[in-house]
């Protein structure tokens, strides 16, 4: 794959990148649009929403969709997101490659041609996007913030996050609050849509088994036409840690309770950090799952997840109320154990293995690939084969396990806390 990776400019801040891959039977084709995390969040989650419904030719979603489905089940699709300090917004297309085509039809530009349509040329009415198409996406967009807090383990995350990263761009959610939703107007949508367009700096990234000759070109034309403004994107920061670790909770009427800590790390050496954080609680074999839940039955579930980019380490514990201290005692005692080198050379083996893996398969789809060319655009760190990944994890040693662990440092306690007693199974 990595010896076809192709990244070029555009345009003013406008980047194309393509990779061909004849093991693919399809092409995806993705537009991201990439600005700060700012109080204008919510405009730019549900902007793209809009856009993927619907164009100037194709003005209702019904419409759009039975072309889509004459283009051997084309599809149009969004996506928004957070990384780090940054805001992901995303419109991409994925159709069948066109030699398989019956009738020689070219699937791929005829697709192209409607992405580019629902970005350049949606419909309006009277200048401004339909009130009723907005009102309705912006209920689902406050729908799918409420299923973030309606789900207890993604809400306790989400509210350890907040203050780890507080007075920081990474504290504002994605989709911003419900408030900031239903205070967007058919006036500030379309002044987020200029903003996007015109400002934001985009990442065009083609993957699947074409060679998307001239592609490129289209994606030139269809920028030449905008006067673009382009902001200067903030570089995500590491997290500085807490003069003292903040803690806070909340009680609710769940079933069990939650504890989420989030460490923070000036340690700036990736693969050291991502072998530690899976030997910790990143596989069924870590630490955290084998002894605090299965030996110890503290909890329902325990996991750890690695946030490099803004250097932070978490833990993460489905609990009965009773057991909160002892599983929060236990949790920090596991990683204590690591950072005094309480771990076998099988562990390590196991743990290398178990990522080395991840990263082979998550070539095997048109997203994954699309994901790795991004994360290499973003974080220079990771513009790197995926062979020299791997030797980057075989090469960790203990050594550089033990002074990853010990350079985590406490910053957030967050308890979500029940008020039922349960008693773990």
């Amino acid at each position: 794959m990595d010896n076809l990776y192709n990244r070029k400019k555009i345009a003013d801040e406008v980047y194309f990148t393509s990779v061909t891959d004849e093991k693919f039977k399809i092409n995806r084709i993705s537009v991201i649009f990439i600005t700060d995390l700012s109080d204008k969040a919510s405009e730019n989650a549900v902007l793209p929403r809009l856009l993927s419904k619907c164009n100037e030719e194709l003005n209702t979603m019904t419409k759009l969709n039975k072309r889509l489905a004459e283009l051997y089940s084309a599809n149009i699709s969004w996506s928004v997101r957070a990384d780090g300090d940054y805001q992901l917004c995303e419109l991409c297309a994925v159709m069948l490659n066109n030699r398989y085509a019956l009738n020689k039809e070219d699937i791929l530009k005829e697709t192209l041609d409607i992405l580019l349509d629902c970005i350049f040329k949606p419909y309006l009415e009277d200048g401004k996007f339909s009130e009723q198409s907005l009102e309705l996406e912006k209920q689902n967009q406050i729908d799918d913030n409420d299923a973030e807090i309606n789900d207890k383990t993604s809400y306790s995350y989400l509210k350890a996050y907040e203050q780890a990263f507080r007075g920081e761009p990474a504290e504002i959610r994605w989709g911003g609050t419900n408030d900031q939703v239903e205070a967007i107007t058919s006036d500030s949508i379309m002044q987020a849509y200029k903003r996007m367009i015109s400002s934001m700096r985009a990442e065009i990234i083609c993957v699947g088994e074409s060679s998307f000759d001239g592609v490129d070109k289209i994606f030139e034309e269809a920028f030449s036409k905008i006067e673009r403004k382009p902001e200067k994107l903030i570089e995500t920061a590491v997290s500085a840690l807490k003069s003292e670790p903040v803690r806070f909770s909340e009680t609710l009427d769940i079933e069990q309770s939650k504890l989420v800590m989030i460490f923070k790390t000036p340690l700036r050496r990736k693969y050291p950090l991502m072998v530690m954080q899976h030997l910790y609680g990143g596989t069924e074999s870590s630490k955290l799952f084998s002894v605090v839940r299965e030996q110890m039955s503290l909890c329902y579930y325990c996991f750890s997840r690695l946030g490099y980019a803004k250097g932070f380490v978490t833990t993460e514990c489905g609990v009965d109320r009773k057991n909160l201290e002892r599983s929060e005692a236990e949790c920090l005692n596991q990683l204590s154990e690591i950072a005094k080198g309480n771990f076998t050379d099988d562990e390590i083996r196991k743990v290398k293995l178990y990522i080395i893996n991840l990263m082979r398969s998550g070539l095997d789809t048109v997203n994954g690939v699309a994901s790795k060319c991004l994360s290499g655009i973003l974080y220079p760190e990771n513009a790197i084969t995926i062979e020299e990944m791997i030797k980057q994890v075989e090469a960790v040693t203990r050594e550089e396990i033990i002074e990853a662990a010990l350079s985590l440092k406490l910053d957030t306690v967050f308890i979500l806390d029940s008020d039922k007693e349960e008693t773990a199974e």
